[in-house]
């Protein structure tokens, strides 16, 4: 058996500048564009402040400690967050459901997820998915936040289109984009802009937290875990697999 104290050195020695950069990096994408996700999804579904609050909460802390157990347990990159899909197909649901219900579907997803994990039938269903029809399902499922985008540019042009414009300028450039990624980089162009043209409004705000079970069987949501199943599995594999071989067929 490993010396905690030993493995603890060892992880000190492997640690490096440039992986907490990578990390750093990685965590300011998350608690931008992914937490926005959350955010407007929950808004559009009515959610209460306490309840988003409590979402952020254990996706990032939850998470957060199985990352690193994992990580420490198999000595691997395992980083376990919640899929962008699922998060935005709880707006269409909660049009019909109580969030209670919703998360009663996530419970039934989560056991569904597991008994295809240990069958083994999660490999003979990405290979069963033509990649196009996974990445259609991506498609439609990002599509209103994709016109989100050109209405903002629409709605709020001043604070949209130069943060467009950042994306697009930092992504054509490989120099730069290696320096500092598209969504930094347009990040930062924003939240100057706002600072400039005197946009930026924060009251003082106590964070409150909820604790919400969740209602199962409910009726209504016996349908979700199926849709939930799907796009947390084979868009987000899919998406994975793709990127990582064609990382291996550029790298060939």
């Amino acid at each position: 058996m490993t010396d905690p104290i030993l493995a603890f050195r060892r992880v000190l020695t492997d640690f490096g500048s440039v992986y907490f950069v990578n990390g750093l990096v990685a965590f300011i994408f998350a608690a931008s564009g992914p937490v926005a996700i959350i955010l407007a999804v929950g808004t559009r579904g009515g959610l209460a402040p306490s309840d988003l609050s409590s979402w952020i909460f254990g996706a990032f802390f939850v998470n957060g400690l199985i990352s690193i157990a994992f990580c420490w347990f198999y000595r691997q990159p395992l980083v376990f967050f919640w899929t962008i899909p699922g998060a935005v197909l709880v707006g269409p649901a909660l049009g019909h459901l109580r969030y209670a219900e919703v998360i009663g579907a996530y419970i039934a997803t989560g056991v569904l997820m597991l008994a295809l994990g240990l069958s083994g039938w999660v490999r003979r269903a990405m290979e069963a998915v033509p990649m196009p029809i996974v990445m259609g399902m991506v498609a439609g499922v990002f599509l209103c936040f994709g016109l989100d985008l050109v209405f903002a540019v629409r709605d709020d042009f001043w604070i949209a289109a130069p943060m467009v414009a950042a994306f697009l300028a930092i992504g054509a450039s490989q120099r730069l984009a290696r320096l500092v990624p598209p969504l930094i980089g347009a990040l930062v162009v924003g939240a100057i802009t706002i600072l400039v043209i005197g946009r930026f409004e924060a009251a003082p705000q106590a964070i409150v937290t909820a604790f919400t079970g969740g209602e199962w069987p409910a009726p209504r949501s016996t349908v979700m875990p199926c849709p939930f199943c799907t796009t947390s599995t084979v868009i987000a594999s899919g998406t994975t697999s793709s990127t990582i071989a064609r990382q291996e067929n550029a790298g060939a």
